[in-house]
């Protein structure tokens, strides 16, 4: 059971970064944001991503203690970033709403931590993601833990070409002002 889940986390999140990089290449395409909430993509994005976080949770518990962190310290380390990360994903989620966090949102957010950055969302997701990764101390959690942060990292280019068209010189000047993460920025944002 426990590779299978493995496999099944790993193939889902590959096929999620293929559609990520087919949205980048592909100017008729788009995985995400979903066109829409009945669209096949909205299907598609929120069941693998379901699917994922929870062979996630599960193999964090099956395969417990098998990677290379073999020091309790680690726990209270995993339990301070799960804190602050639950801090910034209520602020986060309150200030963005449930239809924006699922891809439906159709207003251009720069309040509360989209001052500080384009992406707090992402930020957040990661951090828990690392967190866990810590905690559970798994092989099999890292592994599918780093290609999440790298769809983390990854999912804003394929949101900004979207929120350009959508929103306009009011992203165009947000994206001026505001990192993409948290004071990083390069020529493109």
């Amino acid at each position: 059971m426990k590779d299978c889940l493995f496999v099944s986390a790993i193939v889902l999140e590959i096929l999620y970064v293929a559609l990520f990089v087919l949205t980048l290449r592909q100017p008729g395409f788009r995985f995400w944001p979903p066109p829409g909430p009945r669209s096949w993509q909205f299907f598609a994005a929120w069941i693998a991503a379901s699917l994922v976080a929870v062979a996630f949770l599960f193999l964090g518990g099956l395969d417990f203690d098998s990677a290379f962190l073999h020091t309790q310290a680690r726990i209270p380390v995993a339990v301070g970033i799960l804190v602050l990360t639950s801090l910034l994903g209520t602020w986060t989620f309150s200030t963005f709403g449930l239809r924006a966090v699922i891809g439906l949102g159709n207003r251009l957010i720069t309040a509360g931590p989209y001052r500080y950055s384009r992406n707090p969302q992402y930020i957040g997701d990661s951090l828990s993601i690392l967190a866990f990764m810590i905690l559970t101390n798994s092989w099999m959690v890292w592994a599918i833990g780093l290609l999440g942060i790298g769809l983390n990292l990854l999912a804003p280019f394929v949101e900004e070409p979207w929120l350009e068209a959508r929103f306009g010189a009011a992203y165009l000047d947000y994206k001026r002002r505001v990192p993409r993460f948290l004071g990083w920025r390069g020529s493109g944002g």
